[in-house]
């Protein structure tokens, strides 16, 4: 791809600002992140130029990408806590 450092550096900032953006839309966060109208412009920028030859093809490597990626795995829940038995209990009546 014909592209130079300038561009590299506003597309890896984009990245990581959408990277922020889903990373505040999982289940456990407090707070939500969103794009703003810059930032969407810069998408619509950055996709105007990478699709300006457009062909239609079979395969995409973004798919690819998306189907490799993990889910962000959630804290598990701890099991319900249940009392420990000691060998005495059976000793003195405990349960």
């Amino acid at each position: 791809m014909d592209v130079n450092l300038n561009e590299m550096r506003q597309m890896a900032e984009l990245k990581n600002r959408v990277n922020d953006v889903l990373a505040s839309h999982a289940k456990d966060s407090k707070e939500k992140k969103y794009l703003n109208d810059d930032d969407l412009k810069l998408v619509h920028a950055v996709l105007s130029v990478f699709t300006k030859d457009y062909e239609s093809t079979q395969k995409s490597a973004f798919d690819d990408f998306l189907k490799e990626q993990k889910p962000v795995e959630q804290p598990k829940q701890q099991d319900e806590k249940k009392p420990i038995r000691l060998p005495d209990d059976d000793l003195y009546g405990g349960e």
